[in-house]
């Protein structure tokens, strides 16, 4: 190894200049994000002296990193993350580094060592990988402390938002596709920090699901391994059982596009999906998938019919509890003595309501048309009013956001 040793002696007698190249190429890959700027350069600046040169001395003698060097770069994400650098600012940046160093190797190698570089380079990118993921590692371990995030959630915060790339980086296996299950609960608020948990803590427990958001917008990736069979039984499975560990009940809609590059598409129409879930007086404790649901999307995506339909429960507010015994009775698949029941009121009161709604609004709740109409009242009166132009991926980190359900009439 004499030729590699002079070679990497005369690398290393170049190191400042070397590490000034790699330094300036980095603040000009975080130079587009100037806000980032100060931050990341202050990182650099806290960075542990050596490091150019440890890189230098174990590729030139084809040894490990050891533990102790890796630390070094996992100390340096948890770095960036201290600093509220974005992680694919962190991986661009890292990668820019490491390009650099590579450019500049080889621009200050004398000629005749240009086959020994050839093998600098191939031994320098099989251990490249090891510190980019010690540094993304250093980073979500910092970054779960800071936010009480798992390593998880910030996988699916990548693909959400698109950046599958960044995503595969991060050391988390990802599967070739996902299934999106959007969900929440009815009354967020009243799920306590001990319910919250647990939920989170079941999804965890699946494997390679991943998840982001909270209770009252939860985006849950199941994966998908073969694009032919969806794993539908176990996104209904989950639904119930986070049903069972909140106690109330789980709004769900599901979707799913080929690929990682499908994930953020395939969110939009879960979460489109999940507005018009809410929307339905009916619905069930279950994922609803987009095309179940054409009805109320003809609906939403129809202003005027939208307000027409509505217009026809305004008589209903001449009469106490009638908007909400409608939305009971419906709820309880018009089964007269299960809405008695949840409305605990006698089967007479329950038939004096019904009377009143025909009265006042001219529509027979009892008749098949009546109730197919008074069904499309309820869900356009439910409806956000923005469903399918709003904002469904606000600016991240947060939760993906959705309308929040109207309060009810009467």
């Amino acid at each position: 190894m004499g030729s590699s040793g002079n070679l990497s002696e005369f690398l290393a007698a170049r190191s400042g200049e070397t590490a000034d190249a790699v330094v300036d190429a980095v603040l000009q890959q975080v130079d587009r994000a100037s806000e980032w700027l100060p931050s990341a350069y202050e990182a650099r600046r806290s960075m542990p002296t050596g490091m150019l040169e440890r890189i230098l001395e174990l590729t030139a003698s084809g040894e490990p990193f050891t533990d102790a060097d890796l630390d070094t770069y996992t100390s340096l994400g948890a770095l960036f993350a201290g600093r509220h650098v974005p992680l694919p600012l962190l991986i661009a940046s890292f990668d820019t580094g490491i390009a650099a160093l590579t450019r500049e190797w080889w621009r200050l190698a004398p000629a005749e060592h240009f086959a020994e570089m050839t093998h600098f380079t191939e031994r320098l990118a099989r251990m490249i990988d090891q510190t980019r993921q010690a540094a993304v590692r250093g980073y979500l371990e910092a970054r779960s402390g800071i936010s009480g995030r798992s390593a998880r959630w910030s996988v699916a915060e990548e693909l959400i938002t698109g950046e599958a790339a960044t995503a595969a980086a991060m050391g988390e296996r990802l599967a070739p596709g996902y299934l999106v299950l959007a969900c929440t609960v009815a009354e967020p608020a009243l799920a306590d920090a001990e319910r919250a948990a647990a939920v989170y803590r079941h999804i965890e427990a699946i494997s390679g699901a991943l998840h982001f958001g909270n209770l009252s917008s939860l985006i849950i990736l199941l994966p998908v391994e073969d694009g032919r069979r969806l794993p539908e039984t176990a996104a209904a499975e989950l639904v119930s059982e986070l049903h069972s560990l909140t106690g109330q009940m789980v709004y769900a809609a599901q979707a799913y596009r080929p690929d990682l590059a499908g994930v953020p598409a395939a969110v939009e129409e879960a979460c489109r999906s999940l507005c018009l879930v809410k929307a339905i007086p009916d619905a069930e404790c279950r994922p609803y998938q987009e095309d179940v649901l054409l009805v109320e999307l003809a609906i939403a995506r129809q202003p005027d019919i939208t307000q027409r339909l509505a217009a026809l429960l305004v008589p209903l507010e001449a009469g106490s509890d009638l908007y909400r015994t409608l939305e009971v009775l419906f709820a309880c698949d018009l089964d007269r003595e299960r809405t008695a029941a949840a409305l605990c009121i006698h089967r007479r009161t329950l038939r004096y309501r019904l009377d009143r709604i025909r009265d006042l609004s001219g529509i027979a709740p009892d008749s098949l048309r009546g109730a197919q109409l008074l069904r499309a009242a309820l869900t356009a009166a439910r409806l956000p009013a923005t469903v399918l132009n709003q904002p469904l991926l606000p600016s991240l980190p947060g939760a993906v956001v959705t309308s929040p359900r109207p309060a009810a009439a009467g």
